[in-house]
């Protein structure tokens, strides 16, 4: 084998994704229960490892080439990099480098139920001391300040785009295919996404998607992990009653009550967060 990989070296391949992998060398991970119509791979080869992520839908790869155009523009260390891209003769992948974690959001453990499992690791995380959720969800909103300030609109962010390593307390940032640049307008009926972090104009065609609609997913994140399945009830909230304001500031339905920017609220967040 050389010393560089075939997976970063090449940017076509004249044959199908496991014959590339095999090449390449031991698939030790198969993620193929999304319902994105991906199929996702571990390889590992001379004590290197990558994650592959690989479609053959059109509409998944379009998804695909936009994340990869959001990778070139951005670099954060809780963004897993992007180390290539690659055309098969039947679909399209892309190279990232290996984190570890788990996903908090899998399809392994699907709906409330799922994520009540004391298995599941949405449910492992819940179980972490507050002030460990509360520095996770902080890296959350750091990730989506730099974002935001690089032009970035968050669509579809739930649980499933969170890699928490329980050993190190790390946490990365996965699957932001549908990450737009610029705000937009919605043309479709609903927008992609869990319902539990959704703004509610994400709901309404013809609505305007923006750093607004960021700001109130990121105050619903907040509610799902430190509150009961994302309540509101000040009852359920785990951490201080200052944090609990800010959340709902955030995650106000009225887009003006909210705060006008990540930034913003990342900002009044961490002061809070220090005092926890």
């Amino acid at each position: 084998m050389s010393e560089e990989n075939v997976l970063l070296k090449i940017s076509l391949y004249d044959g199908n994704i496991t014959a590339l992998l095999l090449e390449a060398g031991q698939i030790f991970k198969v993620f193929n229960h999304q319902d994105s119509g991906c199929i996702s791979y571990g390889i590992e080869a001379m004590g290197q490892r990558w994650f592959v992520k690989y479609a053959e839908r059109a509409e998944a790869i379009a998804f695909m080439q936009n994340v990869e155009r959001l990778h070139r523009a951005v670099a954060h260390p809780r963004l897993p990099k992007l180390l290539n891209s690659i055309h098969t003769s039947e679909g399209f992948a892309l190279v990232y480098e290996w984190v570890d974690g788990e996903v908090l959001g899998t399809p392994e453990f699907p709906g409330k139920e799922g994520r009540s499992s004391p298995q599941s690791p949405h449910y492992r995380f819940r179980q972490l001391p507050v002030h460990k959720i509360i520095a996770a969800l902080s890296a959350v909103y750091e990730v989506h300040t730099y974002l935001e300030s690089e032009g970035f609109v968050a669509v579809d962010f739930y649980d499933g785009s969170m890699i928490y390593d329980f050993d190190r307390d790390e946490l990365h940032l996965c699957d932001l295919d549908c990450y737009a640049q610029g705000a937009f307008t919605l043309e479709m009926d609903r927008l992609y996404g869990s319902s539990r972090f959704m703004a509610p104009e994400e709901f309404v065609k013809g609505s305007r998607i923006d750093h607004l609609t960021n700001v109130f997913t990121m105050g619903a994140a907040a509610f799902v992990f430190l509150a009961d399945e994302g309540s509101r009830d000040s009852k359920d909230w785990l951490a201080s009653e200052t944090l609990y304001r800010i959340a709902c500031k955030a995650a106000s339905a009225d887009r003006k009550d909210r705060y006008g920017s990540v930034a913003a609220f990342y900002h009044d967040w961490l002061e809070a967060a220090a005092k926890n």
